[in-house]
């Protein structure tokens, strides 16, 4: 590396690396990352299940229409209390429907000829609408039943649902374990999500970093003090670097603590690896992050030399974002169908591959040849943008006055 270009990288890296948010983010973006993709699935968990809560929920009855109810009241009320919910009977819908309004019920089920109906000031509580829903409809269906003359216990027993055993194979030792099917498809899913979400991350944040960087300089004359001692090219070629080498630092960070909370999860808990997990996808994660970076820190950097002040560049850069956007928003699909023609399209087309072939790589279901036929297509496709980047920023980074259109950008190469 040419040493002027040397001395830029290292000033780029320093002004990164040495700060106060770049130590914190190092040492707390692993968990935030976690708490990101996480919590929110927790909290909906939480907040949707809510067995065990002594609920407070009403069951009016119509007098006049009892004995031509839907259901029988009695059966209702027996049913209910099995769920350890306090029930309370009226026959004054009034009465009951006050209660109701004034926070002393949940709500109130309805017994009328024709249905039965639920009133509540919250009916999106999932929780409680389908438990209701299932109760009414085991009843209707015990009465249909009786009616013509089946034994209703018999039929339960007859058309129970079978529990199918799910056992995993582990493809390093042929053994096979009993397995939890929703387990299993969380961690494929949540884990190529969280390595893509890495990527999106800091490809964007350490893009858009060097686009600001170009800018601010440019509008602060900054750049025609250093073009007179180095070369366009080396001042670009030295800012990806630097800025790309601070990011790799932060990589390997995060990847030592991944691999310490992995050895605490085996020794201290007995945690089986997935195969998610493995060695090899965190190195397909280094490479994929290096490849990705060094695509779209070079476009930012022509965006940055073309633009006058951030927001013009911010408009430049749309495309490239909504190229990083679009696999997050695919990424359930590519997961489990990676062999379909959206995975196969999105996986080798560059500005999409770092993070939909390493999602697809992260299921074990990639051949090595595709894997390293979608590095190869990123590889020569950084050759390329980045000749075109230099041609740009060579032009670019002198012009000033003028919010230039991506048709002019273009004619400057």
């Amino acid at each position: 590396m040419n040493s002027k270009t040397f001395v830029i990288l290292k000033h780029e890296f320093k002004k990164i690396a040495a700060t106060k948010t770049f130590i914190i983010t190092t040492i707390l973006g692993p968990f935030l990352l976690a708490a990101m993709i996480l919590l929110p699935a927790l909290l909906s968990v939480g907040s949707g299940d809510r067995s065990g809560e002594a609920i407070n929920m009403g069951i009016y009855i119509s007098e006049s229409n009892n004995a031509y109810a839907l259901v029988n009241a009695e059966d209702l009320q027996t049913a209910f209390s099995k769920t350890g919910w306090n029930i309370r009977t009226e026959t004054n819908r009034e009465a009951i429907h006050q209660s109701t309004l004034d926070g002393e019920l949940e709500g109130y089920v309805s017994i009328e000829s024709d249905k039965v109906a639920y009133y509540s000031e919250n009916t999106g509580d999932i929780y409680v609408t389908s438990l209701i829903e299932k109760i009414v409809s085991e009843l209707l269906i015990a009465q249909r039943l009786t009616e013509r003359g089946f034994d209703v216990k018999e039929v339960k027993s007859l058309t129970a649902p079978y529990k199918l055993p799910l056992f995993k194979i582990a493809t390093d030792s042929g053994e096979a374990k009993e397995s939890d099917g929703l387990t299993d498809y969380l961690v494929s899913f949540l884990v190529p999500m969280c390595f893509a979400l890495m990527i999106y991350m800091s490809v964007l944040l350490y893009g858009q970093m060097i686009g600001r960087s170009v800018v601010t300089e440019k509008a602060s004359k900054i750049v025609d003090v250093l073009l007179s001692s180095v070369k366009p090219s080396q001042l670009m070629m030295g800012k990806i670097f630097g800025v790309g080498l601070a990011g790799l630092v932060q990589y390997a960070v995060w990847l030592l603590f991944a691999a310490i909370g992995l050895k605490i999860a085996v020794i201290g808990f007995n945690f089986v690896i997935p195969v998610q997990l493995s060695f090899m996808n965190f190195v397909y994660l280094g490479i994929f992050f290096i490849l990705g970076y060094l695509l779209f820190a070079s476009c930012y950097a022509a965006m940055g030399s073309a633009s006058e002040d951030e927001q013009h560049m911010a408009q430049l850069s749309t495309p490239f974002i909504l190229f990083l956007i679009g696999p997050l928003v695919l990424m359930s699909g590519m997961v489990q169908k990676p062999d379909s023609l959206l995975s196969v399209v999105f996986s080798l087309f560059p500005l999409t591959s770092p993070m939909s072939m390493l999602a697809i790589a992260t299921t074990g279901q990639a051949s090595p040849g595709r894997i390293l036929l979608s590095i190869a297509i990123l590889i020569v496709s950084i050759a390329l943008v980045i000749r075109l980047a230099s041609k740009i920023f060579k032009t670019g980074i002198l012009m000033t006055g003028k919010n230039f259109k991506l048709k002019e950008i273009l004619r400057w190469l």
